[in-house]
Parts: C-alpha cells; structure tokens; sequence
C-alpha cells in the first residue's frame, strides 16, 4: 500500500516476482489507528508508512509496480457480495460471494475454558494469478454433484471447484477496484456484473476517484437463496493455539450419498495452520482421530497431503481441505495432533481441536447473506 495524490492504494508486485517479495504479512487492520506515521516490524526488516492505512509488501529492489485499487476501511459489519479485498494472511486478491454468520468455538491456551461467539465466514473467488504464489493447493473446495438422471442408485460424486476459499472477517481487507474485470476466474463473468459506482457515497469511499461496483447477476441470485446450496455454509469453526501454532478447523455438511446402496453422510473440513510464534517450524505428521457409533478409526500421515509445510516468519501459514464419510448424521467426533519440528530439530505436538460431524439443525440453512438487487436492471446475459 502506498500513498499517491493524498489517497492510500493497493499496488501489487509483478507475478514473476510476488513470490520472493512478499514479507511477512501485518496484524489485523482493525487494530490500527487510522492517521499518523507507524512502523512495523516484519521479520528481519521493517515497512514504514505514513498512511492511514498499511504496508503490504517489501522488497530488497524496487519491482514493476500495477495499482489495483483503493483502500477502504475496515468495517464490523457485514461485507456485501461483489467486495473485492487482499487476504491478510495469504495476500491474494479475491472477491466475496456470500457470507455465513458462523458460530466460532476458540479453546483459550493453557485453559479449558472455550469462548463462543459469531463470526461471519465468506465464500470468495481467488483472483488465478494468485494461485501458483498463495501457499495452499487451489483445489480446497468440494461438493457432492447431482445424482445421475439415468441411474435410481441415488449416487452422487464428489466434484472439487478450483479457485474457491472460505474466509474470516477478519482476514479481509477491503479495497475499491478501478477495473471491469478485476479478478481472473472462470465463474466472474457468470456470477458478477461491473458498473460505474452510482452514489456519490460510494465515490468519497473510493477517495473521489471511478470505482466500480460488481454485483451478483439478477440471473444468477436464485442460486444464492437456494437451500440446495447448503454445501457452502459452514457448519461452525473451531480454534485452538498450541506454542504459538494456531490451528482453525472449519467443517461443510455437503449431504448424502450411496456407497454400495449404503447411505453415507459426507462433511468436508477445512484446516487452516497459523505460525503466531515467529520461528520457523515444519509439519512432520498427522495424527487423527474419528469416532462414530462407538467405533473408531485413525487417519495417520506424514506431512499433509503429501507436503511437510515450512512455516516461517515471511509464510506463516498453511491451509488444506478434506472429507470424511460416516454412515450416520449425528454424534460423530474428531480430534487430534500435529506432530512439529523446530529449527534445532526438537519435536512438539500441536493440538487440532475436537470438532462434530452433525448434519445442520436443518438440511437446508439460513440463505447466504447477499445484498438487495440494484434499483437498476443489470442487462442480462446467457449463462453460458
């Protein structure tokens, strides 16, 4: 971020060097005073910036440099979908498609004690130039597809959906963008039309300069209230911290299925790894625990999902998907540990928090949270 003409924007590096530029990435927005002149340390070096805003990347030679926007205040509210943001910890570019208030369960350290509370958790779009650089495989998201319209076995597949996240409020930072295509991905133009921002409100956000709103297509909205949709709330999220490892695991019901005329319900969780102490450690193994009608069974590993991550100061964090089938709807469990290494080579188990495997209240949650259509019709387009 960089202060040009009197208004804090986004800058991004060229892609060919965002992967040796990017340093560590700053504490939450939402804790910074909003004037003045601060420094930040990051690592071994520090960003200094007279913003009321951030510093987002570092480097030892100046790169090509493409303005992507302007920075907007963060907000307690709700982000509407078609607000386009940089990730906090990952640094992508994305845009949201709808949010979930969420119930969050965090086990304080050192204490039995867990704080409850709501937390609104996006699904968004990641912008494909990000994805060689993110630091986490890009296939995160699944679902179960339709049955075949052929076959009465009731069958459904497990299809994954590149390019997708499901994001914390608080790793969103917002910013206003200057493009009609912002984010390069094959599901933008289908879901999100771009027009010039309409209010003068909208315009002062943006530091008085064009902005442009993207909205969801009147076409498309049905799909975002559509209670078949279940498969992209969260269930609920769950947070522990281990010797400075913060370890978030946030779960999806994606249904039922038949497996060898078998009713199997399917969940699929989402583990997010978060270095807080600022050395370096590695995931050497995983070691998980599935109990499920008085039965149980481990899922034990090196790494995750054939990688051992590194994560370091400048890459703190680490995040995969996965799933797991029961044959019941309720009273499944999970639990386990990350087994770490340090930089002098001592081991240390880090805790993945207990979390259920239950069906939501309903089979069909509240809606995604999506604004009002536009007071102006949006031309309509074919999906294609």
């Amino acid at each position: 971020l960089f202060q040009m003409g009197g208004r804090s924007r986004f800058l991004v590096l060229s892609r060919r060097l965002v992967d040796q530029s990017i340093n560590r990435v700053l504490p939450s927005v939402s804790t910074l005073p909003s004037s003045s002149s601060f420094s930040f340390p990051t690592g071994r070096r520090t960003i200094h910036t007279s913003t009321p805003a951030l510093a987002r990347f570092r480097t030892t030679t100046p790169p090509p440099l493409k303005e992507i926007g302007v920075m907007l205040t963060p907000t307690e509210g709700i982000y509407s979908a078609g607000q386009l943001f940089v990730h906090r910890l990952f640094a992508y570019k994305g845009i949201i498609l709808c949010g979930f208030k969420t119930n969050v369960n965090e086990k304080v350290e050192s204490s039995k004690e867990i704080i409850r509370r709501d937390e609104m958790q996006y699904q968004v779009l990641i912008h494909r130039g990000d994805w060689a650089t993110m630091g986490f495989p890009v296939d995160l998201t699944a679902y179960l597809s339709e049955p075949n319209s052929y076959s009465n076995r009731g069958e459904r597949v497990l299809t994954t959906m590149t390019g997708l996240d499901c994001v914390s409020h608080g790793d969103i930072i917002p910013f206003a963008g200057s493009e009609r295509l912002p984010i390069d991905h094959d599901l933008f133009d289908r879901i999100f039309h771009a027009s010039e921002a309409a209010s003068e409100t909208q315009q002062a956000e943006a530091g008085g300069v064009p902005a442009v709103r993207y909205t969801i297509r009147n076409e498309i909205r049905p799909f975002y209230i559509s209670s078949t949709r279940s498969w992209m709330a969260p269930c609920h999220v769950n947070r522990e911290i281990t010797e400075g490892i913060e370890v978030t695991v946030t779960t999806f019901y994606l249904g039922t299925t038949l497996n060898g005329g078998q009713p199997k319900h399917m969940w699929r969780y989402l583990m997010r790894l978060n270095n807080l102490s600022g050395s370096t450690v590695i995931v050497r193994e995983r070691h998980l625990k599935v109990f499920s009608l008085n039965s149980m069974h481990q899922l034990n590993g090196h790494g995750v999902i054939g990688r051992q991550p590194e994560l370091t100061a400048a890459r703190p964090a680490f995040q995969f998907s996965s799933n797991v089938d029961l044959p019941q709807s309720k009273g499944g469990n999970m639990w386990g540990t990350f087994k770490m290494e340090r930089e002098n080579g001592q081991a240390f188990d880090v805790q993945i928090p207990h979390f259920h495997l239950d069906t939501p209240l309903s089979d069909s949650p509240l809606p995604p949270i999506v604004p009002p259509p536009p007071p102006s019709t949006s031309p309509t387009v074919p999906s294609p």
